[in-house]
Order: C-alpha cells, then structure tokens, then sequence
C-alpha cells in the first residue's frame, strides 16, 4: 500500500444508547486540540468529508453536521455540547412511567420507552425544519426497513438530487434510533424503520464501500489508499459463557437479561461490530499477517479504532450509570492519548475543507 493521503476522512460513530456520552467525550477531546492549533473557531465538521452513525451514533452525526441557523457553513452544535442530549435529556428519553411499565409487562409485549421525548430533544437541538440536504458533510445514517426487509441509509447526496429522499432531520435521528424492544419502529413513506444496529452497530464499514462507490464530484473514484476512517466504539462488555452453559439454553436461555442484557443482544451486536473491525482493518490498514490478533486492529494508518472495556457492564437504558461512563470516557481518551494527537495532526495537516455549496433551492 501506499502512503496514506487522507483524502477522504470519515468519522464513524457506534450505536449504544447513554453510552453515546463515551464518543460525545472523545469528540470532544479531539475538536479541543484541532482548536489548540487552529483556533477557537475550529470544529470536527471542518476536517472530515463523512460522518456516519447507528442508532445513537446516527443521533451524534446528524448533530454534528446540521448547520446553524445563520447558514456560513458553520454547524449547530460543536462537540463541547454534543454531550448534553445524554447529560440533559437523557433521564427523559429513558423514563417511563408505573403505567407504563404495568401496561407493557415491563417491556414484554409493546416497546419500554415512546419516541416522545427523543423526537423534543432533536427538534430543539437540530431544529424541526432541517432536512437531510441541508448537512454540511456526507452522512450514513443507518436504519433498517422491516417492511422491506431491507438496510436504509440516510444520505445526503441523494437528497441534494432528488426531493423525495430530502427527508426531515427528524426521521432520521427517529428511525435510527429505533432500538427493538426499546422504542417503537418510526414510520418514513410508510416503511417501517428500525435501528440499524440490527445489522450495522458499528457502521464503519458501510461508510467506507459509501466512499469508495462514489463517482461523482471531485472527491470521487477513490481508493483505499485515500481514506482515513476514526471509528469510535461506545463500550463493550463480553461475559464469557461455557458449553455447559449455552448448550441448555433455549428461547428464554438466551433472551432473559445476563449482566444487564439478553445474551442474543451482545453476541449478534458484538459479533457484529468485531467482524466490522476485522474486515476495515484488513481493508484500510497495512496488509495484516495471517491471525492478525485483536490488539493489533485499528492502530492505523487509514483505520483507527478506538473502543473502552465497560466492567461491570452498563446497560443502553441507565441514565443513572453516567459517572460510570463518563469515567469510561476519560479512560478511554487516557489510554489513546497519543493516538488521537497523531489524528488530530494529520487532520490540521491536511487542513479544514472548504464549506460545501448550499443545496439547490426549490
């Protein structure tokens, strides 16, 4: 491979619920030393082309390339308030009432919580009239159609071209916010949609074959060696299991909660997001030896990942558990200290992008 150019940079962002405060927090970090070097006016949005998310993750990159409501190309929210919707609002969105609870069976024959207080809190921070058109990066947003039975992405260049697809910003942070047995599924052109994390928790790898399918604009017929994508997990925990014990397991085995979550939940996310891993890694990075083990993935140079161990396990729903994870926060950017300066150098390196044309009017 060649040297990495950093053409393309894609911020990519998992989904996970409160857990959403771990990435919030290393954003953070890393728009503070792009400010310590190019001035308070710098913000994550100036240096990377794509933003991609899931579920909470979908909720981050919609945040932050939403632009103000003075235009200038300058976006809604920097990621110094990024945390807030979890900080503020998420004892709200994650509340139910006695009634509730008595009326679903705790959760087991309708959803636990209603998109009500999520759908306030995104009309209040992202405004209720903005639309997909109006980001100022590309986004994948990641949703998942049950009508259809089909992936859903939310993207902006389709938007820019065809009115159909320029949905509210509203439906998107909905709809892939959509957690089965959390929240109700969210109703776009009558397609019923899901979290994407039923298939993509970590989207990372659907925004790089986005960037490589593009074939249009000067940012177009890519290759790998142009890519630089930050992939930024929102803590795992992996409870180990014997045979003994998986083996009896039948439907109730495997969907009551162990360690705060249905073991169906974290093997089929977790899986997931590790092959996710594995195959950016073999992609984007140095041709990898032939059992390239776990520590090595995501240590650059096109693919960084950055992911925290949360022990005792936290579960999506606890707003309860934010010192836990903001701790989780400052251990994962104390651990990555020098990684996340080497991206923030190559990002000023190779300098803010010039803002986009505003889309084509009516």
């Amino acid at each position: 491979m060649a040297e990495p150019s950093d053409k393309f940079r894609i911020l990519s962002v998992d989904g996970g619920g409160m857990r959403g405060v771990i990435p919030a927090r290393v954003i953070e970090n890393l728009e503070q030393q792009l400010q310590a070097e190019a001035g308070p006016d710098a913000r994550v949005v100036d240096y990377f082309h794509m933003f991609a998310g899931t579920s909470t993750g979908g909720l981050v990159a919609l945040s932050l390339t939403v632009p103000a409501d003075s235009g200038g190309g300058r976006p809604r929210v920097d990621a110094s308030k990024l945390a807030e919707l979890y900080t503020t609002d998420g004892s709200k969105i994650f509340h139910r009432s006695l009634w509730q609870k008595l009326t679903t069976l705790w959760g087991l024959i309708a959803p636990k919580y209603t998109l009500g207080p999520l759908e306030e809190a995104v009309k209040r921070d992202l405004g209720a009239d903005a639309r997909l058109a109006d980001a100022l990066r590309e986004l994948v947003v990641v949703s998942y159609d049950m009508t259809d039975r089909e992936p859903w992405f939310f993207k902006r260049w389709p938007a820019r071209e065809d009115e159909a697809r320029n949905y509210p910003i509203v439906d998107a942070a909905l709809a892939t916010a959509a957690a089965p047995t959390y929240f109700p599924s969210h109703e776009v052109d009558s397609h019923a949609l899901v979290d994407g994390g039923v298939f993509a928790a970590n989207p990372t790898l659907a925004a790089v074959v986005e960037a490589l399918k593009r074939q249009a604009g000067e940012l177009s017929h890519l290759s790998t060696d142009d890519l630089l994508a930050v992939s930024i997990g929102t803590g795992l925990h992996e409870t180990h299991y014997t045979q003994a014990e998986v083996g009896g397991w039948g439907t109730l085995g495997w969907i009551l909660p162990k360690d705060g979550e249905p073991p169906i939940l974290g093997t089929v996310l977790g899986g997931a997001s590790d092959g996710v891993d594995h195959w950016t890694h073999t992609l984007l990075n140095e041709p990898p030896p032939p059992h390239v083990t776990q520590e090595e993935i995501g240590n650059g140079p096109r693919f960084y990942r950055f992911q925290v161990e949360l022990d005792p396990p936290i579960p999506m729903d606890k707003p309860e558990e934010l010192p836990a994870l903001e701790k989780a926060a400052k251990t994962l950017i104390a651990d990555n200290e020098a990684e996340l300066a080497e991206i923030a150098a190559r990002l000023l390196a190779a300098g803010p992008i010039p803002p986009d044309p505003p889309p084509p009017g009516p």
